[in-house]
């Protein structure tokens, strides 16, 4: 099965109140899966930034980042589409339990699912602010020819 990997960085989680609480970077395309975001707290241009803090352009006018402490659950803050000529399992997977994905239900440190001639899929995003302060996390998306089980 021919493998692609999409790795993903979570540049800066600041877990605290006045703090940025996450950036991320993705490429756009890459082998025929787009990869996006709908949620006011993204930035398409170039890259996708996701960005909850006041500095964000799109900034409701309240929150500061994330409170230490607290579990947030962001549904549909990011979408993968398969635009390939076949079908693809997509396997994102967490480097620790802080930062979770869920496309329904339980969220989890990994997930799966397979992904149909141009179909489209909405991960939610779960972040874990158990503590006060700047992390880096790290967090990967795994592209493979073919489907896949739902679960990791």
């Amino acid at each position: 099965m021919k493998k692609i990997i999409i790795a993903i960085i979570l540049l800066l989680i600041a877990l605290g109140l006045r703090a940025p609480a996450i950036s991320v970077m993705a490429a756009d395309t890459i082998s025929g899966i787009l990869l996006y975001s709908t949620s006011p707290y993204a930035n398409n241009e170039n890259n996708l930034t996701i960005d909850i803090t006041e500095n964000n352009p799109n900034y409701p006018g309240y929150g500061n980042g994330l409170s230490p402490g607290s579990v947030y659950r962001f549904d549909d803050l990011l979408t993968i589409e398969n635009s390939n000529s076949f079908p693809v399992c997509v396997e994102l997977e967490s480097q620790s339990d802080l930062v979770k994905f869920y496309t329904d239900g339980d969220s989890l440190p990994a997930i799966s699912f397979t992904l149909a001639v141009n179909e489209s899929m909405s991960v939610g995003v779960e972040f874990n602010a158990a503590e006060l302060g700047l992390m880096e996390e790290y967090y990967s998306i795994q592209i493979l020819e073919g489907g896949c089980n739902e679960t990791v």
